[in-house]
């Protein structure tokens, strides 16, 4: 009998640890996917559907499907009740729950790649991982501090404060010698050591190419050659080379 208890004791531990996993990350996301969240909880796409369903059943979460114009696509999303948003925020916080009006069909697949970048960080041992929302919150506090606002800015396992930037596609070359300019100031203050962008394959080498070829940034209101080896301190990964390399950061 003792062994059954334990058992039903461990199962529900378990049960309740991938449930607060869920809420954590909807808090933080505001909506998900069941691909997500089986990356998240290293388990099979049915063991997370039965979750769910449990959570769903539970009124903790509920499901919305986004239809996308022009396409016969459509995608599973998941988000917050008002009661999952009251049980996963921190009592000196108002809930914020899902709203299906709030969500942009257009950054939704950039939103998702993000939150895939982020949760292979996590079990290689990110910590303190901000994303965009937060950043651009920071961003407004102190325009000084935040003159380039990230993706998402995290601890790396080796303690370096890193940008990451998840490219999609690409943008002129003129706004990425903006960009460098930025990034060049905020490392000289010390807000960040590193940025890494995260890429389709096809993107990475041209992207790092791009960016090599950059001869002058406006820094400090003066025109100046890049500096030598801040380059060094900007890394292009794809997403399939992130699935390993997080780890060596």
């Amino acid at each position: 009998m003792s062994n059954l208890i334990t058992s039903k004791v461990e199962r529900d531990r378990i049960r309740a640890d991938k449930q607060s996993k869920i809420l954590s990350l909807l808090l933080e996301e505001r909506f998900s996917t069941s691909a997500v969240f089986a990356l998240l909880l290293d388990m099979t796409p049915n063991g997370v559907q039965r979750t769910l369903r449990r959570m769903e059943k539970a009124e903790l979460i509920k499901s919305h499907t986004v239809d996308f114009e022009l396409s016969a696509w459509n995608l599973k999303i998941w988000g917050l009740t008002p009661t999952g948003a009251l049980l996963a925020t921190d009592m000196n916080e108002d809930p914020k729950f899902f709203e299906v009006g709030r969500i942009k069909p257009v950054t939704i697949a950039h939103s998702l790649a993000l939150q895939r970048v982020k949760v292979v960080a996590l079990r290689f041992g990110w910590e303190q991982w901000e994303s965009s929302s937060r950043m651009l919150k920071k961003a407004n506090e102190s325009r000084s501090t935040w003159v380039q606002v990230p993706d998402a800015v995290a601890r790396s396992p080796k303690g370096r404060k890193i940008a990451v930037e998840l490219e999609r596609s690409a943008k002129t070359p003129k706004r990425y010698v903006e960009i460098l300019a930025n990034y060049a100031e905020m490392i000289s203050m010390g807000v960040i050591d590193e940025v890494i962008y995260v890429c389709p394959e096809q993107l990475t080498l041209p992207m790092e190419r791009l960016f090599h070829r950059i001869e002058k940034i406006m820094f400090k209101g003066q025109v100046i050659p890049t500096p030598t080896g801040l380059l060094e301190r900007f890394y292009f990964i794809s997403y399939v080379e992130w699935d390993v390399r997080a780890k060596e950061f």
